[in-house]
């Protein structure tokens, strides 16, 4: 992890505890030494953005769920059922996480049949029973995906680069 995403990270937190305790407006800008962070609030989507001399980095997330980035490729599909809770941003890279009604098995399968019918070759898949990670390549761009067991479902990290698809 680089030094901008951890300091992101952190930023993001420390906004979201300012958000928490602060005056409930829908946005509140701080900042820190590493950069500005901005927390906004529509309805229950809370999105951070972090931008500083590193780069930008934004993070939105919502029980009831967020888009996907506009730029998500769109040959990495999502899970039919799945929830998008949190969508991040940081330089080239998107990462989402989404919540399944799946489990490990079938979201796994899912994932390994839909991103080889896209012109993804599968370079390894790993099941580790209540949790599996499957890492694709097509051309030089990557995908990885990452399952877990979460209640009578799975939780799923999907890491792709921005466009492209």
């Amino acid at each position: 992890m680089t030094t901008f995403v951890r300091s992101a990270v952190l930023a993001a937190a420390c906004a979201w505890l300012v958000l928490a305790f602060g005056c409930g407006k829908e946005e509140k800008t701080v900042s820190t030494p590493r950069g500005d962070v901005t927390v906004t609030t529509r309805g229950d989507v809370t999105t951070v953005e972090v931008t500083g001399k590193d780069g930008k980095f934004t993070a939105s997330s919502a029980e009831g769920g967020v888009a996907l980035p506009a730029d998500f490729p769109k040959d990495v599909p999502i899970i039919k059922g799945g929830v998008v809770k949190m969508a991040m941003v940081a330089g080239p890279n998107l990462s989402v996480h989404v919540e399944a009604p799946a489990s490990v098995a079938e979201a796994g399968k899912y994932y390994e049949d839909s991103l080889k019918a896209q012109g993804w070759k599968i370079e390894a898949a790993m099941n580790m029973g209540d949790s599996m990670m499957i890492s694709a390549r097509k051309g030089k761009r990557e995908c990885a995906v990452t399952i877990a067991k979460e209640g009578k479902g799975s939780a799923l990290q999907l890491m792709v680069p921005r466009g492209a698809g």
